[in-house]
């Protein structure tokens, strides 16, 4: 994409942006039930001085396959004995986190490990762990959830994990990376000889406070307290935004060179669709990050949102299927307008999902169930009228919690879905039946599996749970 082209400040585009927005709105928006987001929780709380919410606690459920080296695997590609165990075709309860309170999960689209971080800061690790991903100072894969003795005495407030590799978020500023850093993308200034895989923490080189964390296939976003967005990593598909992808000839091959320093996303931009003008859009602080296999979502504190990298089934949402080496903003969302601002925005694998000010829920790209592409978003009907509480979309599976009820789409192999073992793949959204009647807080999906966190706050609640298995790894 061109960058070049005179610079105008947000608001000069917007009433141009209003107009395209009314005539690419569906017409049955208007007609549709306009629910609310329960943003009480979950990793989309807004930066820069905003109100934060109180964390709550709740007990960590996980349903899927528990044989972590055959995830998304076939058995020629497996190094390692994989070990015989049944999937959690229903969540059940992790037995080694019994009397732990959690007060985040985290996985990802790209991710075979998932953590846990408890309301005293403690990180726990599960899953794969070929790379060293779980920071655990080895490459032994852990079938049960163990604390990472590294943060001992630290207390961690965040974490995100890519295919091999992972970042750790600590209350006093730090930031530990871990993991596959072939491409650079633990941003520790190189990725040579021993630094090429990282099985205990080392502290990521960038003065900003960083506030979160977003990990791609093989690529790494930062973003910082005041609203700053740096990458390291990867850049053969632009998914950097650093307007470079790293290519370069050497003899008759070509290369793309990895980024091993974080480095600053300078600049954010929009798009005329009819003119398809370049303008640079000033003053952009961005407040939450998300990252898929090659491709990006950042939202600003004004509800924008900016995609940027791949566009292989017009992921990015530009109506378009070319690739995006800085972030363009996705001008079907105008705060303000018929379609409305950005509140939460979450990559899949190879897709997005966003839900609007509005409170409804939009999807663009590869849908690997339906094999719906679509290349600029469109309403999930299905949802239209809950109160969604937090959403996590996978590579091949989606799951989204709201209210009391925690719903899955997508394809289930080893009980990823938790409908139960006689249950396949569902294209339409429906419920976990087990868990019906919990509220579930958050949501993390990662490849063949899904944690959840619930709440164990009333005797309704302490029944459902009760009556869970218990998964004693």
């Amino acid at each position: 994409m061109a960058t070049s082209g005179k610079e105008v400040h947000a608001e000069d585009v917007e009433d141009e942006s209003k107009k395209r927005s009314n005539e690419e709105s569906c017409d049955n928006m208007s007609d549709a039930k306009k629910p609310k987001i329960d943003d009480t929780e979950g990793d989309n709380i807004p930066a820069n001085g905003d109100k934060v919410a109180v964390k709550q606690t709740g007990i960590p459920l996980i349903c899927g396959s528990l044989n972590w080296d055959l995830m998304g695997r076939t058995g020629k590609r497996v190094n390692t004995k994989p070990r015989k165990v049944e999937p959690a075709w229903e969540p059940q309860i992790i037995g080694a986190l019994s009397g732990v309170r959690v007060t985040d999960i985290i996985a990802g689209p790209c991710a075979t490990h998932s953590f846990f971080i408890t309301d005293e800061g403690k990180l726990y690790a599960l899953g794969r762990n070929e790379n060293g991903q779980l920071g655990l100072g080895s490459t032994k894969r852990q079938d049960g959830a163990k604390e990472v003795p590294f943060f001992k005495n630290m207390k961690v407030i965040g974490a995100a994990g890519g295919k091999g590799h992972s970042i750790v978020l600590t209350e006093d500023n730090g930031a530990y990376a871990m993991g596959d850093n072939t491409m650079g993308q633990l941003g520790i200034g190189s990725n040579k000889g021993p630094m090429a895989q990282v099985t205990t923490p080392k502290k990521v080189l960038l003065e900003e406070k960083i506030q979160s964390v977003a990990c791609g296939l093989d690529f790494t976003l930062f973003l910082t307290s005041s609203g700053h967005v740096y990458s390291a990593g990867s850049s053969e598909s632009g998914q950097l935004g650093i307007n470079d992808n790293g290519e370069y000839i050497d003899g008759r091959k070509l290369f793309f060179s990895p980024h091993v320093h974080p480095e600053r996303v300078h600049s954010f931009f929009s798009k005329d669709p009819r003119s398809k003008e370049v303008v640079r859009v000033k003053n952009v602080t961005i407040r939450s990050l998300s990252a898929g296999s090659h491709h990006c979502m950042a939202v600003s504190t004004s509800d924008e949102l900016f995609t940027w990298g791949f566009n292989g089934h017009g992921r990015l949402g530009h109506k378009t299927t070319e690739d995006e080496l800085v972030p363009l903003r996705v001008n079907f969302f105008v705060p303000g307008s018929r379609n409305g601002g950005v509140k939460v925005a979450k990559c899949s694998f190879e897709g997005c999902f966003a839900i609007n000010e509005l409170g409804n829920l939009f999807c663009w790209g590869q849908n690997q169930i339906s094999k719906l592409e679509c290349p600029y978003p469109i309403p999930v009907e299905d949802l239209y009228g809950w109160a969604i509480n937090d959403i996590s979309p996978g590579r091949n599976h989606h799951v989204i919690s709201a209210e009391t009820s925690t719903i899955a789409m997508g394809k289930q192999t080893q009980g990823e879905l938790g409908f139960g073992p006689t249950r396949k793949s569902s294209s339409a959204p429906d419920k976990m039946s087990s868990v019906e009647g919990l509220k579930v807080i958050q949501v993390a999906v990662g490849t063949n599996h899904t944690v959840l966190l619930a709440l164990d706050d009333t005797e309704e609640a302490k029944k459902i749970l009760e009556e869970l298995d218990t998964n004693e790894d």
